[in-house]
């Protein structure tokens, strides 16, 4: 009974250190999102206020740029000269005054056209009672009829249009008839005259819509928005209730801002912004509860989520801790059973476990000590199965180099084995401990050598297996590190222990499976050194080659190739010759392989036979007789002949084919010196450049097609029509010379006189003579 009382009791302590931290680590973000919360309650409601002064703002500026183009506009409207000559005229309708009413009418330009904000605009004249419109011409009475103020006598509106003594006035927006139309308009008013001496007024009227429609972007939901003037008047308005809601404009602090006031019984949220140019103030007073709609739904919202999320972590956390106690519930009554309660009193279950454990520990590392005292064996246990080829499979390798503790660095493998010279006549027990001495200071070199970057292995009392790894398979550099490092070896072991090495290296291969190859590799590279009674390093790849397969490498196939493209018939039958010699007398091959050899040597023919652009059915129409003998000595004799004579066939086609193309550029040639010769640039750089050919090999050709020099040919044939001319014309020696392509008479006889051993006169006296003579 007391047993089991004590270990419900040691549950249950385990049960609340689990549940506590979890409670504690529930309990401290929501105390962080919740300060989070709050700061983000304040900038949302700051941004929701911030949105209506915002567009306040954008509507104060809009609306202030208008007014001020109004303003110009009056202004241009009152200082025309056009207009001021009519405020002293008494009566406007008396003789040229007529025309002149008419001209000035007819050129007022209509800026509703190009401001949406105007409504029309009129000129009044207190003298002559003359109103002036943008489409009509009135007097007093008659305009008073057709542009009614619903809210302004006769006497108000004669005080306000002719008698005002002000500047920049704005009527409030009201209701004005105008033709039977009824619109809601405000009025600016610009007097003119002199200050005492009103002479009337420019009248601009604006559309009240406009202006409504910029306060139009603001959510109100039951509030409202007025504009009103440095006089307290509304000059604007969106609602009824702005009139009778208005706010004492002394109990706004500063130039804009936000507030929070009791208006008709109701919390409302004021914002509002005054204008530097007219002294305006836009102002919007929206429910509080309307404004911070958002942010109460978001507090409603994250107040449930957060009750939501605290009961679950709850119960999250209850059963976590329920579930996490149970392994360490179960693990004590392990240890409580196999310890029968010993070193337990009920004090605190994690402190029983921990010095289990600790316990525990110490016995698994005594073990594991034990095990690192047999890791050189296994390693050489392993080493001993890769080297042989046991393994087959790769996915054991990995897991055996961990269990041994080794770990590889690269992924490209070469075996070298080194041997220590000198313990070739026996050995007995002494030699045996000298052996195992110097083979632990050999091994220290090497490990010095290399930083221990290679692997060891004993196969023989005086041979130790060196496992390289790198990270490329950059064979020249690989060669030169492997040379370094044995070289280095090598002065080592020779200097300290007075020993001669020899070392066989295999070839490389990325598989860590084929480090046996590489390993049988190394050792018949050995054996040779061991025959040859050599020293130092040997690759496999530097062994002498047998004479299994047959000859024909790939630089010769290459040359070949290009010979036969060139043309050299008796350089591909050398060549040929040295094949043949080489694969079917010296080398005695096996018919298989003779079979394997011409196969090589066909498909070397089929690549050329294209690249010479001869047809391939002409090439193969020889060996068609032989073609199908391949088992015999004399049938692949026979097929090596045709293929002798299908690449002589090829040679006599590219030579046929140069020649034919010779023949056709040397006529070219010829024909161009002909047609030519008498300009004085011709040379054999012009030609060539005419020709599309190098200078180097146009002098060349044309001294094997024609026998001579292109120099020599060319002065010949300027010579022999200069003779012609000599001999057959008067005309004076220096135009012949320019006929044949000398550029200057001197230069033409001294090369006449050099070539045909006399000068020009003497060779056309003696012309002539002959000709009398015959």
């Amino acid at each position: 009974m007391w047993k089991v009382k004590r270990k419900s009791s040691g549950f249950k302590g385990i049960f609340l250190h689990l549940l506590v931290p979890n409670i504690i680590l529930l309990l401290l973000p929501l105390l962080v999102g919740w300060i989070i919360y709050n700061k983000t309650l304040l900038e949302m409601e700051k941004e929701v206020t911030a949105s209506n002064m915002n567009l306040l703002q954008q509507s104060r500026n809009i609306l202030d740029r208008r007014l001020s183009e109004i303003s110009s506009i009056a202004m241009q409207l009152a200082n025309d000269t056009r207009i001021m000559q009519f405020a002293s005229i008494t009566n406007p309708f008396e003789g040229a005054n007529t025309y002149r009413v008419l001209e000035t009418r007819k050129s007022m330009y209509n800026f509703s056209l190009s401001n949406n904000f105007i409504f029309n605009y009129f000129i009044s004249f207190k003298n002559s009672g003359l109103v002036l419109a943008e489409s009509s011409t009135y007097m007093l009475p008659e305009f008073e009829k057709s542009f009614q103020y619903t809210q302004m006598d006769t006497r108000t509106w004669n005080e306000l249009f002719m008698g005002g003594d002000y500047k920049r006035k704005v009527l409030p927006a009201q209701d004005v008839t105008v033709n039977g139309h009824r619109y809601s308009l405000l009025t600016y008013i610009h007097p003119m005259g002199y200050p005492g001496f009103p002479q009337g007024s420019v009248a601009i009227t604006v559309d009240h819509r406009e202006i409504q429609k910029l306060l139009g972007g603001l959510d109100l939901s039951g509030g409202w928005a007025y504009i009103i003037n440095e006089a307290g008047d509304v000059v604007s308005s969106t609602s009824p209730g702005a009139d009778t809601n208005r706010i004492d404009l002394s109990r706004l602090n500063g130039q804009h801002g936000n507030m929070l006031q009791e208006i008709a019984g109701q919390d409302m949220m004021v914002t509002y912004t005054t204008s530097d140019y007219n002294g305006w103030t836009y102002l919007v007073a929206q429910p509080a509860d309307v404004v911070l709609n958002k942010v109460l739904y978001i507090k409603k919202i994250t107040f449930s989520l957060v009750f939501s999320f605290l009961v679950v972590g709850l119960l999250i956390a209850y059963l976590i801790a329920y579930r996490n106690s149970r392994p360490l519930k179960k693990i004590m009554e392990t240890i409580m059973e196999r310890t029968n309660g010993e070193g337990y009193y009920g004090s605190n279950a994690y402190h029983f476990i921990r010095d289990h454990v600790s316990r525990l520990i110490a016995n698994n590392q005594e073990m594991q000590d034990k095990m690192e005292k047999q890791a050189p064996l296994l390693q050489a246990a392993l080493f001993g199965r890769l080297l042989t080829g046991e393994y087959v499979t790769p996915k054991d390798i990995p897991i055996l180099l961990q269990h041994v503790g080794i770990t590889m660095r690269g992924s490209y493998f070469i075996v070298a084995i080194l041997q220590l010279r000198g313990y070739d006549n026996g050995l007995d027990r002494d030699v045996l401990e000298e052996l195992d001495r110097k083979r632990v200071m050999v091994k220290d070199i090497i490990y010095q050598e290399t930083n221990g970057q290679v692997y060891m292995h004993d196969v023989a009392e005086d041979q130790i297996v060196l496992l390289f790894a790198f990270d490329v398979d950059a064979p020249a550099k690989r060669r030169l590190h492997l040379e370094e490092v044995t070289g280095r070896i090598s002065e080592n072991v020779q200097s300290s222990l007075s020993l001669a090495t020899r070392l066989g290296v295999g070839n490389i291969y990325e598989d860590l499976l084929n480090i046996s190859r590489s390993f049988e590799e190394a050792k018949r590279t050995l054996e040779y050194l061991s025959w040859r009674n050599k020293n130092g390093m040997m690759g496999f790849d530097e062994l002498p080659k047998d004479n299994h397969g047959y000859y024909y490498p790939a630089d010769l196939e290459y040359r070949l190739s290009n010979l036969a493209k060139a043309g050299e018939h008796t350089a591909v039958s050398e060549l040929l010759g040295e094949l043949r010699c080489k694969n079917f007398e010296e080398r005695r091959l096996s018919v298989t392989m003779l079979r394997l050899f011409m196969n090589e040597m066909w498909g070397t023919l089929i690549k050329l036979l294209p690249q010479v652009g001869m047809e391939e059915d002409t090439g193969m129409e020889q060996m068609k007789p032989f073609s199908g003998d391949l088992a015999s000595y004399t049938g692949l004799e026979n097929n090596y002949r045709s293929l002798t004579s299908v690449f002589g066939q090829v040679c006599d086609f590219v030579n046929n084919h140069k020649k034919s193309q010779n023949v056709q550029l040397y006529e070219h040639i010829v024909s161009l010196l002909q047609e030519s010769y008498a300009q004085a640039e011709l040379c054999l750089d012009s030609v060539a450049e005419c020709m599309n050919i190098s200078k180097g090999y146009l002098s060349q050709f044309f001294k094997e097609q024609a026998g001579v020099n292109f120099s020599d040919y060319l002065e010949e044939l300027r010579m022999a029509h200069a003779k012609e001319l000599l001999a057959s014309t008067q005309l004076p020696v220096y135009e012949i010379a320019q006929q044949v392509g000398y550029s200057s008479s001197n230069t033409f006889c001294r090369a006449f006189k050099r070539i045909h051993a006399v000068s020009t006169s003497e060779f056309r006296r003696v012309s002539s003579k002959m000709k009398a003579y015959s």
